[in-house]
């Protein structure tokens, strides 16, 4: 399950688990518009190996301006509450998925 991510609940949401993905997206972006169904899908084939949360950059600009996202399709991965990796862009959902394994056996490795 996906949860909307604001100012207000983003330090306890990132906090949770080891490894949480937010994705920065706006509702007039076509390439979000077909990111952000595919990872939805990949996270819930996942078994909560990571957290998802959607940060609408339109409603959010200072979380937006806060992790310097400068384009949408974002997504921005917190390992340990902390904000490690950002990619942007749209992708291909076998590529996507490929990302994510990865991400999830380094967290799983991290422990």
């Amino acid at each position: 399950m996906t949860q909307t991510i604001t100012a207000n609940n983003i330090e306890a949401f990132v906090a949770e688990k080891p490894l949480v993905i937010l994705d920065f997206w706006a509702d007039w972006c076509m390439p979000c518009k077909i990111m952000t169904p595919m990872i939805q899908e990949l996270h819930a084939a996942s078994n909560d190996a990571f957290k998802l949360g959607m940060v609408d950059v339109e409603d959010q600009p200072e979380l937006a301006e806060r992790y310097d996202i400068q384009s949408v399709p974002t997504l921005l991965i917190f390992k340990k509450g902390k904000a490690a990796e950002k990619v942007t862009g749209a992708f291909p959902k076998e590529k996507l998925k490929r990302y994510l394994d990865k991400k999830i056996a380094e967290s799983n490795h991290e422990g």
